[in-house]
């Protein structure tokens, strides 16, 4: 997913009122850009394409002026759930030195057979990626970070493979799916300076640049009644993969994590959607790969990468609902609340699972436009170091 906007404000009501500054502007510019590609169009084989194009532009403290675009292409099809292929395609890139590429194909029948496959793509480059220690417990000073302390340059390109196939069938439309991954990744890391977070921790760094070659899989059951707005059932994953020279890898270690969504709808029309994940990583990883906590999908309100450890543990609570609707629900408005939760282990901290816990709160909006898969959402999270404003597609989960 790339992160359209991740801004920071000094009170609640700047965020507040930016945030809904934001949301006005998406509004007109996706609506444009929808009615200039054209929806539910057919091809020749029958099959309902939908295509979304959106620009965007803005600025952002982070990452300075920046502009891009997503496009994104559907093709239904009626013996096809959720859909026969999903292709996303979408950048960012700023004045201050990041550019964000990513190319993405999901098709749910591959090889003449249900096998789902899901091809992924991306490009990565920085000046401001965040380094602010290993550990649940390390200090930040706001000074520090205006100064650019905590910032170093960063180069990735990766690219990743995944097969699903259903092996179960249960409940109404229950499945259980056994999945295989490969990954394929180069990253190159520097600090900008020797006096920044990183350059002070590079005696302790043991390598700033290497491939990681990954191969891995697991399970996924799934029993939710969408894939894109769910709000009754569940989805859980369990996976491993292994990093080892076996695979031309210049790291050797184990990475596991386990994934449990639960959704349930106590009123008419709202949605309690809870996430909670656990990773934890066995051998030698680089720092780069270690679990972080603090952006877009977990602890928002906190600066991107704000924790980084050798395991780490998450729990999101989130209320939704669409509240407004309108051209027979062809365009639909919505919000949401937030609790996030988590932490993230090393040796320097305390091994108690249930201390020192860290914690945001915040709200946010959610706009359908024509395809109900295809949702723009906003959120401000609101933490006890600083106040963040993401925008984005799609909910986080």
């Amino acid at each position: 997913m790339i992160i359209l906007a991740a801004m920071t404000f000094y009170t609640p009501f700047q965020s507040i009122f930016l945030f809904a500054a934001a949301l006005t502007f998406c509004l007109p510019a996706a609506l444009s850009a929808q009615l200039i590609t054209g929806m539910g169009e057919q091809d020749e084989s029958g099959s309902r394409v939908q295509q979304s194009f959106l620009p965007a532009a803005g600025y952002s403290s982070d990452t300075g002026l920046f502009g891009g675009a997503l496009y994104q292409r559907f093709n239904y099809r009626g013996d096809a759930s959720p859909f026969l292929s999903n292709t996303r395609a979408d950048f960012t890139a700023s004045i201050r030195g990041e550019f964000v590429g990513q190319f993405a194909y999901e098709r749910t029948r591959s090889f003449n057979r249900d096998i789902r496959n899901r091809v992924q793509i991306v490009l990565f480059r920085s000046k401001i990626s965040h380094f602010f220690g290993i550990g649940n417990d390390t200090p930040f000073q706001s000074d520090l970070y205006d100064e650019n302390y905590y910032f170093f340059q960063n180069r990735q390109v990766s690219v990743s493979w995944r097969l699903r196939k259903t092996v179960v069938e249960y409940g109404f439309d229950g499945k259980l799916d056994i999945f295989s991954d490969v990954r394929v990744s180069y990253v190159d890391t520097s600090p900008r300076e020797d006096n920044s977070s990183l350059g002070n921790e590079s005696s302790a760094i043991d390598r700033t640049n290497g491939y990681t070659n990954m191969i891995g899989g697991g399970l996924i059951a799934d029993d939710r009644d969408s894939e894109f707005i769910p709000t009754e059932g569940y989805r859980y994953e369990v996976g491993v993969r292994l990093s080892s020279d076996v695979f031309v890898s210049d790291f050797n270690y184990t990475e596991l994590w386990l994934e449990l969504r639960n959704y349930i709808e106590p009123l008419p029309g709202i949605v309690l959607a809870q996430k909670i994940r656990g990773e934890h990583l066995l051998g030698d990883a680089p720092f780069w790969g270690l679990p972080t906590l603090g952006f877009e999908r977990g602890l928002r309100g906190y600066h991107l990468d704000r924790f980084r450890g050798s395991s780490s543990v998450l729990h999101i609570l989130e209320a939704r609902t669409w509240l407004f609707s309108f051209f027979d629900g062809e365009l639909r408005i919505g919000g949401q609340l937030f609790w996030d939760s988590g932490r993230v282990f090393s040796d320097q901290d305390s091994p108690g699972f249930f201390s020192d816990w860290n914690h945001t709160f915040g709200a946010g909006g959610a706009i359908s436009l024509f395809n109900p898969d295809f949702i723009l959402r906003g959120d401000v999270g609101f933490s006890g170091e600083t106040v963040r404003v993401y925008a984005g597609i799609g909910y986080i989960f």
